[in-house]
């Protein structure tokens, strides 16, 4: 049977969620389906004669000698459709091992947020179809996943307090191809998705088998749909829990009361520590359940014991569990920060300096030298635990502290007079669904 190109009517009931965001972000590839998104989205807009901005971005990781050309070709394409574009470049790429596209998905992810927090944009747009929804149930069957993870891709998620959507869930890739070629768009097409050595090639080649055998994507992908009722019932009442039992601080950090997270019924508890530590480490891939599993296991067996798990410290304080930002061996980032500009720190901050600063400040952790310093003078300083403020980002110019904006907004702190800056723990926003808060 052909696939059928997708309607202006279609369109317009797909993005219909998208209605609500007037800044959007699209990322956009070059292959079919990213580009079918682009140019759906440009034609929705002018449909809908909206002033709603769209932004094009391109993430070129350098793994293949085209990946340039493909990203200058849609940049061109976006021109073509009055969209702005950007290209976000990766320069960490190394051997195509078989975890390359994991921890490429996740540098992708990671730029697009952090280009979306220092454009003012709330919303990622992503092209994910149907058949990406089968494919990544099957991958996480095999791996033995729960309900999270053969609940599969969700329509909407997080990453680093920008809203991702994907409205072309429920879409078959054929349709999209159907959609170019009906207006006689060319797309690139990437070679890794027919290699072997990933496993998301290995399970696309099998189709034909899985089809003949009635497991169909459309078949798989309702499996998908359904879970994802269940998940988010467990999701609803987690949160409840969290409500109760938890606080999370400004700060940057989260307590949970020890004697309610034992007694709570396991699976909310895993899913309370999932989200508690998706929340403070600012790491955005789902932890794996039997790692969730293990910590929940090794805090009933030794509750005094201190945990490391998804760049978080877990250790008892008095009655309750704390989760902080773990510091590991390379440190927290470094960054500049020049006048009216914003950017995402360490995946948990949003910092903006004012526009009448007259010069640009560095941007780092406070690490234990600065926190003692600064908690010699401050009472709110004082009041937070030691691995909450290490870890919260200070503002220097050359070796001069000016300030942590983050506790600005909070009692008893003044920062250098006059010092133009707000920061904002953006974790604490939109709070993920635990186990599955990006890509597939």
């Amino acid at each position: 049977m052909t696939a059928l190109p997708i309607s202006v009517q279609e369109a317009r009931k797909l993005f219909e969620k998208l209605q609500r965001f007037p800044h959007l972000a699209l990322a956009v590839s070059g292959g079919p389906d990213s580009l079918a998104l682009m140019h759906l989205a440009a034609g929705w807009r002018a449909d809908q004669g909206s002033a709603r901005k769209l932004s094009v971005l391109t993430v070129d990781h350098g793994l293949r000698a085209q990946s340039r050309d493909e990203a200058l070709m849609v940049g061109r394409m976006a021109q073509t459709l009055g969209l702005p574009h950007a290209i976000l470049s990766w320069e960490g790429g190394g051997a195509r091992t078989a975890s390359l596209q994991a921890r490429a998905r996740a540098v992708r992810y990671d730029l697009m947020a952090g280009f979306c927090h220092a454009h003012d944009i709330q919303a990622l747009v992503t092209a994910h179809t149907q058949d990406d929804q089968a494919e990544t149930f099957l991958m996480r069957l095999k791996r033995g996943s729960g309900l999270d993870g053969l609940a599969a891709i969700p329509e909407q998620g997080t990453w680093a307090g920008i809203a991702v959507l994907r409205p072309l869930l429920d879409v078959p890739k054929a349709r999209l191809v159907a959609t170019l070629n009906e207006q006689g768009i060319g797309f690139a097409s990437d070679p890794s998705n027919s290699d072997p050595r990933f496993e998301r090639a290995r399970v696309r080649g099998s189709g034909a088998a899985l089809i003949a055998l009635g497991l169909t994507p459309e078949a798989l992908a309702l499996s998908a749909r359904r879970l994802r009722r269940a998940r988010e019932a467990l999701d609803l009442a987690a949160q409840s829990f969290l409500a109760a039992s938890s606080e999370t601080s400004e700060a940057g950090y989260s307590l949970i009361d020890r004697e309610a997270l034992a007694s709570a019924p396991q699976e909310i508890a895993l899913r309370a520590l999932s989200c508690l530590i998706a929340r403070v480490g600012g790491g955005e891939e789902p932890l794996r359940l039997s790692k969730l599993e293990a910590l929940l296991a090794g805090l009933a067996e030794n509750p005094e014991k201190t945990h490391t798990l998804g760049r978080c410290r877990l250790e008892p304080i008095s009655r309750r569990l704390g989760i902080f930002r773990e510091v590991r061996a390379k440190g927290l980032p470094v960054a500049r920060l020049e006048p009216g500009g914003r950017m995402l720190w360490d995946n948990r901050f949003r910092i903006e300096l004012g526009p009448d600063e007259r010069e640009p400040v560095t941007v780092r952790g406070l690490g234990d030298f600065g926190f003692r310093a600064l908690r010699d003078r401050s009472e709110v300083a004082a009041s937070l635990p030691r691995l909450a403020g290490r870890t919260l980002p200070g503002c220097w110019r050359g070796k001069d502290f000016i300030g942590v904006p983050v506790l600005g907004s909070l009692p008893g702190w003044g920062q250098r007079a006059g010092f133009d800056c707000r920061a904002r723990f953006v974790s604490a926003e939109g709070i993920s669904r635990g186990r599955e808060r990006g890509a597939p």
